[in-house]
C-alpha cells in the first residue's frame, strides 16, 4: 500500500488515484502445464517468460475492465438517451405531478 503522498496518478476509469509503482508478484505452485504454455508462447513470441506473464495478465484485467465498461454501458443506454440523467421513472412522476395541478 502506497505511503501518503505516494498517490500520484487518477485513473478516470475507475474513479480512483493509483500509485504509478510497478509491483513484484511471485506465484507459487503453479501448473506444470500452465507454465509449460506460458514458456512455449514466450519462445514463440521471442520475448521472456516474464514479459509473457506480464502481457498475459494485463491483457486480463484489461478485457475485464472492457467487459465491466461494456455493461455500464447497456446499463445507461436502456436507462434513457445518453448524456441525460431523466429515466422514465422521472417522466412519469413529472406528469402525474402535473396532472393533480
Amino acid at each position: 500500500m502506497p505511503k501518503p503522498g505516494e498517490w500520484n496518478a487518477f485513473d478516470p476509469t475507475w474513479g480512483q488515484l493509483v500509485a504509478l509503482a510497478m509491483a513484484d508478484l511471485k506465484v507459487r505452485q503453479l501448473d506444470d502445464r500452465v507454465a509449460s504454455a506460458l514458456k512455449d508462447r514466450a519462445g514463440r513470441k521471442g520475448v521472456s517468460l516474464e514479459e509473457e506473464v506480464r502481457t498475459t495478465l494485463a491483457a486480463s484485467v484489461d478485457a475485464r475492465r472492457a467487459a465491466f465498461l461494456r455493461r455500464a454501458g447497456a446499463i445507461r443506454n436502456s436507462s434513457g438517451a445518453k448524456g441525460t440523467t431523466r429515466l422514465e421513472s422521472t417522466r412519469l412522476i413529472r406528469r402525474e405531478r402535473d396532472d393533480r395541478g
